[in-house]
């Protein structure tokens, strides 16, 4: 059961599993279309009685908790919004899982949750205050009552079909379309990770044992700026006089974050490969082909 299959990850995610032959239920809001073999199904999660039907339907092995309102804007006008589409979304999901004895649960942590101990960890949003809430909900229903959960922390997740408000398609689509492209100053340093190999690494924590409900990260490792990035796309398609460096404001309290490694290299067997240029080709690839 993939939950959120209409967004980013979870589209990336349904397909892999149904490439390697799973059984594929992919839950969303508005019913994705996504081929192959996979059986689509309309799930409002927010909705305790979707949830509590889709598992009565379904009886998942494992289930995929994907769905998230991953806008990172500092506005409070986006908290209700949060916490309905992340925090009670997740937590329908967890409980039913509970309920049903669900064998397995992948669950996905953010790089923007605050560092520090709770006392003084001050959240930089909304979403990263929902992400840390539904984080620690997890551990404690894995510690208190045996909640088979695994969670990935994931970097800065890019590559084709991301939502175009997102700085990597934002920018490409401007490139292509020859227009300029409004950047902030783009000195925030970031782990980026192209989005096939966190799919691998949903993949594995699907299947590994022992792994418990501490975050796992999935990224490189690695750091490179937004202007880095930005200008790597520039490079590569050729417009790097359309960036704009300076054209919008920095957020404050950008979350600094590389992964670390070694848990994930240890628990999942799993390795970010993908060079940061490579990966960046191919998503351009993408869009041009689609553009």
């Amino acid at each position: 059961m993939v939950i959120g299959a209409s967004g980013f990850l979870g589209a990336h995610v349904a397909r892999r599993l149904d490439a390697l032959g799973a059984q594929v239920f992919a839950l969303s809001r508005s019913v994705p279309d996504l081929g192959g073999g996979i059986t689509n199904h309309r799930c409002d999660a927010s909705d305790e009685g979707q949830v509590r039907a889709a598992f009565a339907d379904i009886r998942p092995d494992v289930v995929y908790h994907l769905t998230s309102d991953s806008r990172g804007g500092r506005e409070v006008e986006l908290i209700p919004d949060s916490l309905r589409n992340d925090v009670a979304a997740t937590l329908n999901v967890l409980l039913e899982a509970h309920r049903q004895k669900t064998p397995r649960i992948v669950l996905t942590a953010s790089m923007e949750e605050p560092m520090g101990d709770a006392g003084t960890a001050v959240p930089s949003s909304p979403y990263a205050a929902a992400k840390w809430v539904t984080a620690g909900y997890a551990r404690m229903l894995a510690a208190l009552h045996g909640l088979p959960v695994v969670v990935l922390r994931l970097m800065m997740t890019y590559g084709p079909g991301q939502k175009d408000y997102k700085v990597i398609p934002a920018t490409i689509r401007a490139l292509l379309k020859g227009e300029a492209a409004t950047l902030s100053s783009g000195v925030r340093p970031v782990d980026w990770v192209y989005v096939d190999e966190v799919t691998d690494a949903f993949v594995r924590a699907a299947l590994v044992q022992g792994v418990g409900a501490e975050s796992i990260d999935v990224g490189t490792g690695r750091l490179a700026t937004v202007r880095d990035v930005a200008s790597l796309i520039g490079e590569i398609t050729g417009r790097q006089d359309l960036l704009r460096f300076g054209a919008l404001g920095d957020r404050p309290m950008e979350m600094v974050r590389a992964a670390q490694t070694e848990p994930a290299e240890r628990l999942l067997g799993w390795k970010a490969n993908t060079d940061l240029r490579a990966g960046l080709e191919k998503t351009v690839a993408w869009y041009r082909d689609r553009l």
